[in-house]
């Protein structure tokens, strides 16, 4: 059987995630070694339900049933991952490695922080004479953060200048947070500094964005340096200054020595490379050619992503229309069926939608849904396997992927990406050999909307059984629960057509209750109901399933149902009036129970009416009343 290997890791760095899970993949296939991808998108700025939605996906799996657990740990400190693997992994006592981040106990592969950024402040100093730098940081409680920071002031003091540590703002690793709040910042200072070192290229990029919007030019008026060379940052203009820290080359090291660990060699503690500083633009360089190449590929970019977006947006608006009118789980299948013919580019051709069994039960029981955890039980409400719709199914949730084959000869990576509202747990998306469409946060907005679709199907599923409820409660009579008037009306006499439509004979019986005002006047109206209740339960268990009866009056009842020559109506008849009896005296009720029945058979090829049948079975039924009355 082939090996597994659990990866976890967060969505928002995309680029990373491009170079990153492609060299894991290329580490993976030269041992076939299938590779699991559980992805959340925790941000700084969500809010704790969110978070909490986001978290769940690191409760899905058992990481005993896997062979080895991959961490990109410089991606898990939005909301505290690391520290949640890193006990789960120990307490599963599996082989592990941790990529960019020291965790205690766990084998780490990682690039140093200091070297390329010392290179790169170096750089800025030497040639484009930098003495006043203001530092836009990570997180303050983050050790890269406070390594790269330190490599500054280093930097400067080598060269006799100094960094004032009040010139600096916390972007915690965020372009929104940075677009959102430095402008301010840089609006109250005196003087712009010679240079924004930032502490990634996220919170870079959103600096540059900043300054154009503020009425400034990078790199004429203020030079903006990053840490990542992130692709984007290359496509940018001016193109970034950063600094490079070999992802790919890294994650296939990181996988190598998760599989050398796996294999049974020793525990190797922490491996670090070294990161080195890459020229860009931004900090006022040429990059002449290469420059001129990197900006034409930009220039096409930008003028395909637009279009690419919109044909996407107009996919999330047909899963949010697919289920406008859902009414059942089936139809959740059949809609994302339809979708799946016209496009599902964006999810692959190896996809599930799996819904946690909470789900399930929640469509008929008004309860909270999960909140940590999976349940043991997981419906795929729909998926594709090879393109093609597969049927709805049920899976173990310790399988994780539907379908998965263990013994294929293909090395296959799926992503794991939970579904969720707030906090409440919907259940995952998976899809196979698909990494890539995590790249512009593509899969993000696919799993956002597919569980809001999730969420909308699920209260008009509610809705449907709950108008099922109140629709059956308007046609139930209220002390018997057998159909009333209207029910009558409404369902038995349509049942009773149709069946004389497929041409089949039927039976229509009426019983009634002998001395039934006796047994008001004598003993109340109590023990009157009490013997309604009797008789209606008794013809409940007494008669087919599909037959259907009727409280027609006070106590008066009617019983239509499929006829054969071979049912014994005698045998009912007689059932109904001895048990009645028998149920009463088993009670101890003051009264004697008895009932009078009568039947007619209608024939489908017969001209009368109901009513004409309806007379003749109360006919019948009268006259074994009026004998029961000349007995006593």
């Amino acid at each position: 059987m082939k090996k597994k290997v659990a990866v976890f890791t967060n969505g928002w760095s995309d680029d990373y995630l491009d170079f990153a899970l492609e060299g894991i993949r290329r580490r993976a296939n030269e041992d076939n070694i299938d590779v699991f991808i559980f992805l959340d998108y925790t941000a700084y700025d969500k809010s704790q339900e969110e978070t909490s939605g986001e978290l769940n996906i690191l409760n899905l799996p058992n990481l005993e049933s896997f062979d080895g657990v991959l961490l990109l740990g410089n991606t898990l400190n939005n909301a505290g991952e690391n520290g949640i693997l890193r006990e789960k992994i120990l307490e599963a006592k599996v082989p592990s490695v941790c990529l960019e981040f020291v965790l205690d106990d766990i084998n780490c592969i990682r690039t140093e922080n200091v070297n390329g950024m010392k290179e790169l402040v170096e750089h800025l100093i030497t040639v484009h004479d930098v003495k006043d730098i203001f530092w836009i940081s990570g997180p303050k409680d983050n050790a890269e953060s406070q390594e790269r920071y330190q490599a500054v002031v280093e930097t400067m003091e080598k060269y006799g200048l100094t960094v004032d540590p009040d010139r600096s703002f916390e972007g915690s690793w965020s372009y929104a947070i940075v677009e959102q709040q430095l402008p301010e910042v840089i609006q109250n200072m005196d003087k712009l500094p010679d240079v924004f070192v930032c502490a990634n290229d996220s919170m870079a990029l959103g600096t540059c964005v900043v300054l154009e919007q503020l009425g400034y030019k990078v790199p004429r008026d203020v030079r903006v340096t990053g840490y990542d060379n992130l692709m984007s940052g290359n496509y940018f203009s001016p193109i970034l200054t950063s600094v490079d820290r070999g992802w790919d080359e890294r994650s296939y090291q990181a996988m190598d020595s998760l599989i050398d660990l796996i294999n049974g060699a020793p525990d190797f503690g922490d491996k670090v490379y070294d990161s080195h500083f890459d020229l860009g633009e931004s900090c006022g360089c040429s990059m002449g050619d290469e420059g001129l190449k990197l900006q034409n590929e930009a220039r096409r970019k930008a003028f395909l992503i637009p279009i690419e977006r919109t044909i996407f947006d107009w996919h999330l608006l047909d899963i949010d229309k697919a289920v406008a009118h859902v009414k059942s789980l089936e139809d959740i299948h059949n809609t994302f069926v339809k979708l799946s013919q016209k496009n599902h580019s964006y999810e692959g051709d190896d996809f599930y939608i799996c819904l946690d069994k909470g789900v399930i039960e929640s469509f008929e029981n008004d309860v909270r849904l999960r909140t940590v955890g999976y349940s043991d039980e997981i419906t795929v409400v729909f998926g594709m396997k090879d393109a093609i719709p597969v049927p709805i199914q049920t899976i173990n949730r310790i399988d994780i992927v539907p379908d998965y084959n263990p013994e294929s000869s293909e090395t296959a990576m799926y992503l794991m990406i939970p579904l969720h509202i707030d906090d409440e747990c919907y259940g995952y998306f998976v899809t196979k050999n698909h990494y890539h469409s995590i790249k512009d946060f593509y899969m993000n907005s696919l799993t956002g909307h597919i569980s809001s679709a999730l969420e909308r199907a699920r209260q008009n599923i509610k809705l449907e059984n709950l108008n099922k409820i109140l629709a059956d409660i308007s046609v139930r009579d209220e002390l018997t629960g057998l159909y009333n008037r209207m029910g009558y009306e409404k369902i038995v006499i349509p049942y009773l057509d149709e069946l004389r439509t497929q041409n089949k004979k039927s039976i229509i019986m009426v019983a009634d209750i002998n001395r039934m005002k006796v047994i008001n006047d004598k003993y109340g109206h109590l023990q009157g109901d009490n013997a309604i209740k009797i008789v209606s339960n008794v013809i409940k268990k007494s008669i087919p399933k599909k037959w259907k009866a009727v409280r027609y009056g006070g106590d008066e009842y009617v019983i239509l149902g499929e006829y054969s020559d071979s049912e014994d109506i005698e045998g009912i008849k007689k059932n109904i009036i001895e048990k009645s009896l028998r149920v009463a005296e088993d009670m101890n009720s003051p009264f004697n129970l008895g009932v009078s029945v009568g039947y007619a058979v209608i024939e489908p090829n017969n001209s009368l009416g109901i009513e004409e049948y309806f007379r003749m079975a109360d006919e019948a039924m009268y006259e074994m009343k009026q004998e029961a009355h000349n007995k006593e």
